[in-house]
């Protein structure tokens, strides 16, 4: 794949020197019934690893929320086992009483690129918005 090229929904462009595509996609429902989806991209950067990176990002966040509650890191596939990740599930009170609940799957597609899915809500994730999360996940494929 040409790392110089952008691909969308609509088309593509190039990429000027020096620019990296950290597009976010967001899986919507038009009714906003369900919650969204949401695929962001990121660098390990100074990180050795997914885990030094998750555990930096989560530092971050854990300073900035209150009542931080999170479960125990699990195992997540991307594709047919096309490479295998990180997944971890936390709730925090984001202020006003209102507390957020998300589900994250982070993944590295080389050594340096990572693939993050998202998905949050203001209420616990049920298990078929759970299972439709894990369906997303499942269909990954590489362009070929």
């Amino acid at each position: 794949m040409d790392k110089h090229i952008c691909r969308f929904s609509e088309g593509m462009i190039t990429l000027p020197e020096g620019y990296c595509e950290r597009t976010l996609n967001t899986l919507a429902d038009p009714h906003s019934v369900r919650p969204p989806i949401i695929i962001s991209r990121d660098k390990l950067g100074h990180h050795n690893n997914v885990e030094e990176y998750i555990e930096s990002q989560l530092a971050v966040l854990k300073k900035q929320m209150k009542d931080w509650k999170q479960g125990p890191y699990e195992l997540a596939v991307l594709g047919d086992n096309l490479t295998s990740g990180v997944l971890i599930n936390y709730d925090f009170n984001r202020g006003e009483g209102m507390r957020l609940y998300q589900k994250q799957a982070i993944f590295t597609l080389n050594m340096e690129d990572l693939l993050i899915f998202s998905l949050s809500k203001a209420s616990p994730l049920t298990d078929e918005e759970t299972e439709r999360f894990n369906k997303i996940l499942k269909s990954f494929r590489i362009y070929s």
